[in-house]
């Protein structure tokens, strides 16, 4: 397979893998944008196949909440601060320091567009957070945050404060917190969509990258990550030792695991069959990395569930039934109190 031909099946397959923005949200046929972001396959896509199969580590950036109106806002930037106690900077570079500089950037908050009120019925402004494990360079991470906010944000009028522990005794790693003001500078309110996240997410891996910190931005599903399952017993009853129930994906889940195992099975084939050491080396970590998979190990138990015969499987209904030991707790503490 010629370089040009692996080239084609990367641009067909890798970006199903590396960038979200394939899938569409809100509107139908909606196109979120991602891919404007700079795909530059070759090189580039190989990097970031590289990074994800030896699993870097993956970025973070949440959506915290957003203040609804000046009196949220003005608390939430004292909080980031620790009261004045800690630098904030705003988009055009400068920094505040005290409590009396934070009252006149919220001050200057209020005012800069349609006034905001003390209290608002919508979201006046959006709180951020950019995070990286622990042990990564605070310097980096604060650096590619500023980048990412003058980028993204361009329109409107933000606030960041670095939180690490050497500033913070309350962090355990470094991480950035981030205000954007709702109505940007041309008057349109920010909406942030599962789109828009998942975009912010890989503009700071790749701000990350240019800084030499190794870091990915995918999806769950990419790195055949399960979702945890959890149950309102779970959560409303602590302390209680329960089994939490097996988690059955859905049809729709189901088809995203087999259309994520594809890309996977084209990508690793075309890199197979490349005529470069490097790609086939690359082909079989691939291999490695999905084989590990919990999501694949999941496939595999339910496929030999289906492959036992009726009279295993009503022998095993039987037992359960009988409150074998793979009932959960709170069943047969209950089938115990009716023996009484």
């Amino acid at each position: 397979m010629n370089r040009a031909q692996v080239e084609k099946s990367l641009a067909v397959w890798a970006g199903q893998l590396l960038y979200p923005g394939v899938r569409t949200y809100g509107q139908a046929g909606k196109n979120p944008g991602v891919w404007s972001t700079g795909l530059a396959y070759g090189a580039d896509v190989r990097a970031k196949l590289r990074a994800l199969v030896r699993r870097a580590p993956e970025v973070m950036v949440r959506v915290s909440g957003g203040g609804r109106g000046m009196r949220p806002i003005r608390a939430h930037l004292l909080y980031i601060s620790r009261c004045g106690k800690l630098e904030i900077e705003d988009e055009r570079g400068e920094k505040s320091l005290g409590r009396d500089a934070l009252e006149g950037l919220a001050e200057e908050w209020r005012l800069a567009g349609a006034e905001i009120p003390a209290k608002s019925h919508r979201r006046e402004a959006f709180h951020l957070m950019l995070s990286m494990p622990p042990d990564t360079d605070a310097g980096a991470v604060l650096s590619a945050a500023r980048d990412f906010a003058s980028a993204e944000f361009a329109q409107h009028k933000f606030a960041m404060v670095l939180h690490e522990p050497g500033s913070d005794p309350r962090s355990t790693r470094a991480h950035v917190h981030l205000v954007v003001r709702a109505q940007g500078w041309d008057g349109e309110r920010l909406k942030p969509s599962k789109a828009d996240l998942a975009r912010w997410r890989q503009v700071f891996a790749d701000r990350l990258i240019e800084r030499g910190i190794a870091a990915c931005a995918t999806r769950r599903q990419t790195r055949g990550e399960l979702q945890p399952p959890k149950t309102l017993w779970d959560h409303r009853v602590q302390g209680l030792a329960r089994k939490a129930w097996a988690l059955r994906p859905s049809a729709r889940a189901a088809a995203t695991e087999a259309n994520v195992l594809n890309a996977w099975r084209q990508v690793a084939g075309a890199l197979s069959r490349s005529e470069e050491h490097e790609d086939q080396n690359l082909a079989r970590e691939m291999l490695d990395f999905v084989r590990a998979m919990p999501m694949v190990a999941r496939r595999e138990a339910r496929l030999r569930r289906s492959e036992r015969t009726p009279v295993q499987s009503c022998v095993e209904r039987t037992q359960s039934d009988r409150g074998g030991p793979n009932l959960p707790e709170r069943v047969q503490r209950r089938d115990r109190s009716r023996a009484r």
